[in-house]
């Protein structure tokens, strides 16, 4: 999986998230996007909800994906996504 599959796949299921908690879902969700602390209600359970959601492909290590390494920062989406390419991803 490329980095703008996984952009598209990370968006589509961050909105999923906001929707099946029924918040609000801005119309501008996209790889600058912050989703803990950025969008309305997501904290860093949905951030664990969101690692889950990923395909097996992905590799995912089992830590939270919304946040960096050593837990202190929230990632933007595309952040996310360098994360997952650099260190989760079994195709690199």
């Amino acid at each position: 999986m490329n980095g703008s599959e996984l952009i598209k796949l990370i968006i589509e299921r961050v909105i999923e998230i906001q929707e099946l908690s029924g918040r609000e879902v801005p119309d501008d969700v996209n790889e600058k996007t912050v989703p803990i602390g950025g969008l309305a209600g997501f904290d860093s359970l949905n951030g664990l909800e969101l690692s889950i959601m990923l395909p097996e492909e992905i590799g995912w290590s089992g830590k939270n994906v919304c946040v960096s390494d050593d837990g202190k920062k929230a990632l933007s989406i595309g952040e996310i996504v360098e994360s997952l390419l650099e260190n989760h991803n079994p195709s690199n």
